[in-house]
């Protein structure tokens, strides 16, 4: 672990950028301390149902895929990933027989809007085919991919579900993706936390110890230098550099950040099933039922997607989670008391792919709070980077998953500590994405403002 360039590197945030960086510096020699305002080291980041966290790791599951249209380094993260993941669930298996695998290859079934495969889709299945792994995507509508999920054992999450007053009686197109499942999140955090801290990592966690207050900065003429950071206790930690890695928080916490990405909620929901009934108990497991991701309406000619739903199986308490990704309120301060959910086209979604579901009210709703890059896809803006602002590689910057980052926990620390030690001079294939852009231009509702219509703080304020 020795480092001729060893450095005393303070992060703020123990969610899933802040310990995946944490424990990939700390195996390079670094010394790292990492700072959260949750005591996560008594809740293991088991989400609570009576006071929900407003963070993105705290959550029962998170979707795993590697589809991403065009996107084919996301693709190749994504399947490097998968690998980990499936090192990690035998490595738990041989040293606690019969744990829970931390990421759970249950299928994705990417059901179309239509009768026929989206441009999108087209896309993804194109850059399978060059990847040579066109054999793991099988298309409903296509015999031999029929024939194949069938050998492969495969057919049972095939599933076919018809289009609603549809006069031809069509069914949507879906694609079944065997590379996709979930990951179990607050496993993955509780588990890569231990990790971190048998590695050597510190933690200081709470509201008064663990909480930042403010940048320590020096003056060096007309430029300034991060120095430390204070917490909410009033004690100084001097470091040579710290990271801001605080999720949807990172833009309250580093004004800097807040052309470049914003703190954005989508709303998730829960159903609950009972182990006493066993027929839903059995259809809605992991075993015998996929990850269901819904496009509800087409992308616009801008490129928005405005009508994402999905569905995850049931999780060991047997709740059932639908969320809906698609335009999602922003917040452009701490969020408010009473911020609204939003249904949008949940009861739709529920009526034709979990009509079990149809008239039984919800278990559970929240809004789960994001950092979205400046185009909703996962890290497309500069996000894991050194802040130009800031003199001698000061401030580093690691976050904006827009909801993707949990399926990359394994590796995310991996490429993001090569670019805070090597700057352009990084390796990763990453680098060119995750670069600081000044200009960037501002898309994904960025441009609107607070006083935009997705502004959770001003739907408050009206009641």
């Amino acid at each position: 672990m020795d480092n001729p360039s060893r450095k005393n590197v303070a992060i703020v945030g123990a969610g899933i950028f802040g310990l995946s960086l944490a424990l990939s510096l700390r195996k390079r020699g670094h010394d790292v301390t990492v700072f959260d305002q949750h005591r996560y080291d008594e809740t293991s980041y088991h989400p609570s149902e009576a006071e929900p966290e407003l963070v993105a790791s705290v959550d029962h599951n998170k979707i795993f895929r590697a589809s991403y249209g065009t996107k084919l380094h996301y693709q190749r993260l994504a399947l490097e990933s998968r690998k980990a993941w499936i090192r990690i669930n035998k490595e738990l298996q041989e040293t606690s027989p019969g744990a829970e695998d931390l990421f759970v290859s249950c299928g994705m079934l990417r059901v179309q809007p239509t009768a026929s495969l989206s441009a999108l889709e087209q896309e993804t299945l194109t850059n399978m085919t060059r990847d040579g792994l066109r054999d793991t995507q099988f298309v409903e509508g296509d015999s031999d991919d029929r024939e194949r999920a069938s050998e492969r054992g495969w057919a049972a999450k095939l599933l076919d579900f018809a289009i609603p007053n549809d006069p031809d009686k069509r069914s949507f197109e879906a694609v079944l993706d065997s590379l996709a499942g979930f990951t179990r999140c607050y496993s993955g955090c509780a588990y890569f936390y231990h990790l971190a801290e048998q590695t050597g990592v510190a933690f200081k966690l709470g509201p008064e110890q663990g909480k930042f207050d403010c940048l320590v900065e020096e003056q060096a003429g007309s430029d300034k230098k991060a120095v430390g950071l204070k917490t909410k206790d009033g004690r100084v930690h001097k470091s040579d550099v710290v990271v801001i890695a605080a999720g949807s928080f990172s833009t309250q916490l580093l004004p800097d950040l807040s052309y470049h990405l914003e703190s954005s909620a989508g709303s998730v929901a829960t159903f609950k099933i009972e182990k006493g009934d066993t027929t839903l108990w059995d259809k809605y497991s992991p075993e015998k039922f996929p990850v269901i991701t819904w496009k509800s309406t087409p992308r616009g000619k801008d490129g928005k997607d405005t009508g994402s739903v999905y569905v995850l199986p049931r999780t060991p308490e047997g709740l059932v989670k639908i969320g809906y990704r698609g335009v999602k309120f922003t917040n452009f301060q701490p969020a408010p008391e009473g911020t609204p959910f939003t249904q949008d086209s949940k009861w739709e979604f529920v009526s034709i792919f979990l009509p079990e579901f149809q008239d039984v009210p919800f278990y559970s709703t929240k809004l789960c709070w994001y950092t979205d890059s400046l185009d909703n896809s996962f890290l497309a803006s500069p996000t894991i980077d050194y802040v130009p602002t800031y003199i001698g590689n000061s401030l580093f910057v690691c976050t904006g998953g827009s909801g993707h980052g949990a399926k990359f926990m394994p590796v995310l620390g991996e490429h993001a500590a090569d670019i805070f030690e090597n700057g352009d001079g990084s390796t990763t294939p990453m680098r060119p994405f995750w670069r600081w852009r000044e200009d960037m231009p501002r898309r994904n509702g960025l441009q609107e403002g607070p006083d935009g219509p997705r502004n959770i703080g001003e739907k408050a304020a009206q009641g």
